[in-house]
């Protein structure tokens, strides 16, 4: 290639060809990289705790969710006037044990044993059941559902969820319903 004429028409030099396509200085790379280093170091915490944000979320959520539950439970036991001790109430899932009109937290009005949770949330088909002294434990994805006969957890964790710090939890005696939320582990 013959640069004699755009030497003559444009007044640059062959060596000034060179040094316009010789790329970044190693200055614009240094900083360039520091740059991105401030931004990652600033957005990777932010979101980290947008996931932790969203588990304390779905557990709070699920709280209501058991909440309203038995509480709409209680209505139609209610309306039946049907509110003795260890009754059995036919619903829109099936028949399920009641005591003083509130749901069990684990029926044994059927056989086999149904759960609260598993009966009434709709959860779907859990990825594993573990069933042992009368306690069921599932996972759906990353939520775990622990039951017996006097709790029915929902959260993030493994076994009985208490030592995780992340769930939503029905608390049934013969005297009352509990509901609690812990979400200092989330």
């Amino acid at each position: 290639m013959d640069f004699t004429a755009f030497k003559r028409n444009t007044g640059f030099k062959i060596n000034n060809i060179s040094k316009i396509n010789s790329g970044f200085t190693l200055i614009e790379l240094v900083i360039t990289i520091v740059v991105l280093g401030v931004l990652s170091a600033t957005a990777v915490p932010r979101f980290i705790d947008l996931k932790d944000d969203a588990k304390k979320e779905t557990v709070e959520n699920f709280h209501g969710s058991l909440k309203s539950t038995v509480r709409l439970l209680h209505m139609k036991a209610q309306i039946d006037n049907i509110l003795g001790d260890n009754v059995t109430i036919a619903t829109d899932y099936g028949d399920y044990q009641f005591y003083r009109g509130y749901p069990e937290t684990k029926s044994e009005a059927t056989t086999p044993h149904a759960y609260f949770i598993e009966t009434f949330m709709e959860l779907g088909v859990p990825l594993d059941v573990t069933i042992a002294s009368g306690n069921r434990t599932a996972t759906y994805a990353e939520i775990t559902v622990y039951e017996d006969n006097d709790f029915s957890r929902i959260g993030y964790g493994t076994g009985d969820l208490s030592k995780d710090f992340c769930y939503a939890e029905y608390h049934h005696t013969d005297k009352t319903q509990l509901f609690s939320l812990e979400t200092t582990g989330c």
